[in-house]
């Protein structure tokens, strides 16, 4: 609605006003009647209105003094005048100060008032469509200058070129800046629960967050899970940043590590976005948060070994086992080594324990574990895990036919099921396999994760229900499985295109009209 002011030191006059017009229907609204420019001025400092109806002649304040002052503080707004005929030398003025048009009191007739209160809408209603093309165009502007400089700078730092085109960069990377590397963490277990494309909407929405608050910066996907900003000096205090990482963790229901450094100039990026990087590394350590680079932590490139399982059997016992872990993860507790570097020797355990006994899919999905664990406990944990699975695979390997696949039964029970609560350990208990092994063969059998096999189950249930029935967006979404709308939606659009309101326009125009979905 249009909110209306009127002010007029004669109470017959306010009251001829309002009688005149029926607001509701002009798409307008009455928000205060007032007998001078000083009551007026003191609502409107904070009770906004787009039209101000005034007399010119008042106590207190009069209307001009009134119109310059509520100019000041909305210059966009549409004034009437109500004047005598010896005010005409105030009327001009009032001109000359912007206001719409003029009428007089002693001739006041309603369908008049109503014309010159209907102009007044009507640029109002130009003035905002103006201000949305502009508001528009400025945005599409601002996302191909961002589009431009994630392109150039993932150029610079990923694909690791050797110059920066300055024409293809912001001005401020000139100056000051902060570089923040985030690490999304517990990433197994949100896709274990929620797939793999949950993973990406999470990521979008740190990115937004971002944007957000600092509209300048610029932001960089760098890995599956691992998002690159850089953000101008004056944007951002580096307080914030645990600000902005328990709000996202609350909105998202994911936690994450931040790592920065601060630098200048565009000859400093490479280091920035290398220190910020290892400053999210301590992480590893010690634990989730946000830290700053630490010019004294040392990264080797190499580091102790995993004392004597390299060389040792597929059948240590889990005493040996957890000795040589342990003493192994004592030397690396305060750091030291990349967290990769860390992996890697893992990963080499398990390789040389077991690379010529078990299938080597499952020895690289075991790799892929490891590689995605977010502390040294849990890669510890994990690799007890991983070499205590394999063992038992090694123990139990056998010339098994294709009827023995669990994956078989499984898959009849997704299918019978989708609709419902279902997770790896229900389906891994129904058909008697450890959870890991049987994620580690669904993956092998179906090449889908479990939850992504069976989001895509729901979604295409959700395509029949929306091109075959009148129901509901929720009920949709409900009878599909998924529990929350708003997530159906995002999901439903991320995997489809469209979201399910458009998929169901077009499925059924095109149903309705075969030679539209020919052009």
């Amino acid at each position: 609605m249009i909110r209306v002011v009127i002010v007029d030191d004669e109470p017959f006059i306010r009251f001829g006003i309002k009688a005149s017009i029926d607001w509701k229907k002009e798409g307008l609204l009455v928000t205060g009647e007032f007998a001078n420019g000083a009551e007026a001025l003191e609502f409107l400092q904070s009770e906004p209105a787009e039209i101000l109806i005034t007399d010119i002649k008042m106590p207190v304040m009069d209307g001009l003094q009134l119109i310059r002052q509520a100019l000041a503080v909305y210059p966009h707004l549409k004034i009437i005048l109500v004047s005598s005929h010896n005010d005409f030398v105030y009327v001009r003025e009032g001109l000359k100060l912007g206001v719409v048009d003029y009428i007089l009191k002693h001739t006041l007739e309603p369908e008049e008032l109503l014309q010159v209160v209907r102009n007044c809408r009507e640029l109002i209603v130009e003035e905002e469509q103006l201000q949305e093309r502009l508001q528009s165009a400025r945005d599409v502007e601002l996302l191909r200058k961002r589009k431009l400089y994630e392109q150039e700078l993932k150029r610079f730092l990923i694909d690791k070129t050797d110059t920066l085109f300055k024409d293809h960069i912001p001005g401020w990377i000139e100056h000051t800046y902060t570089a923040v590397y985030v690490t999304l963490n517990r990433v197994r277990a949100i896709e274990e629960m929620y797939g793999f494309l949950h993973k990406s909407i999470v990521l979008e929405q740190f990115m937004d967050e971002f944007y957000k608050r600092f509209p300048l910066c610029i932001a960089l996907s760098t890995a599956e899970s691992e998002l690159f900003f850089l953000i101008p000096t004056g944007e951002l205090e580096v307080e914030q940043l645990s600000t902005i990482r328990s709000k996202l963790e609350q909105e998202t229901g994911a936690s994450a590590t931040f790592g920065y450094e601060c630098g200048a100039g565009s000859g400093a990026i490479k280091a920035c976005f290398n220190r910020s990087k290892e400053a999210c590394w301590r992480g590893f350590f010690e634990g989730e948060g946000v830290f700053p680079y630490k010019q004294e932590q040392p990264w080797t490139s190499e580091g102790a070994h995993l004392p004597g399982i390299v060389q040792a059997s597929p059948y240590l016992n889990d005493e040996q086992l957890d000795e040589m872990i342990e003493r192994w993860k004592a030397g690396w507790i305060f750091g030291g080594a990349s967290p990769a570097v860390l992996k890697e020797q893992a990963n080499r355990v398990l390789s040389n324990l077991f690379k010529h006994y078990v299938d080597p899919y499952l020895l690289v999905e075991s790799f892929d574990r490891l590689v995605k664990s977010e502390s040294l406990d849990e890669l510890c944990v994990l690799l007890k895990e991983q070499i205590a699975e394999l063992q038992k695979q090694t123990a139990e390997h056998t010339d098994a036919q294709p009827s023995d696949n669990p994956v078989d039964k499984a898959l009849e029970y997704i299918r019978l099921h989708y609709a419902e609560s279902l997770t790896l350990q229900q389906v891994a208990d129904v058909v008697h396999v450890s959870k890991n092994y049987f994620s580690i063969l669904f993956k092998k059998t179906t090449g889908h994760n479990f939850i992504d096999y069976v989001i895509q189950l729901r979604v295409q249930k959700a395509k029949e229900l929306l091109a075959d029935t009148a129901l509901k967006i929720y009920e949709v979404a409900e009878q599909s499985g998924f529990n929350d709308v708003k997530y159906f939606s995002k999901l439903f659009k991320k995997i489809s295109g469209l979201s399910p309101v458009d998929y169901r326009e077009y499925y059924r125009s095109n149903r309705d009209d075969p030679k539209r979905g020919e052009s």
